[in-house]
């Protein structure tokens, strides 16, 4: 497995994961949010970026996020691929020296 694909695959399954916290937030069910994985914070690390670039990366980060309530809630996540892949994309575009 590449570097590219381990930060697509850690993307896919925050994207599945944030999918459920946030679902749940829209059915009223309150998740807490005290379920974070620090996917992000890996992600970050694995790209190279710089910490005074992290709010401007986490926005890219956290936009994708919240694209995820507009897929359903698969079994596999695969659903999911296209939406982490072009997140991924996006964090390369900017973010990449």
């Amino acid at each position: 497995m590449t570097l590219d694909e381990l930060i697509i695959e850690l993307i896919l399954q925050d994207l599945k994961h944030n999918q459920l916290i946030l679902g749940l937030d829209r059915l009223n069910l309150d998740s807490g949010y005290c379920h974070f994985l620090g996917i992000l914070d890996l992600i970050q690390r694995l790209m190279g970026v710089q910490d005074d670039k992290m709010d401007e990366f986490s926005t890219t980060y956290i936009a994708a996020m919240q694209q995820s309530l507009e897929f359903p809630i698969p079994r596999s996540g695969e659903e999911l691929k296209p939406l982490a892949m072009e997140c991924y994309k996006h964090l390369k575009e900017k973010f990449s020296g």
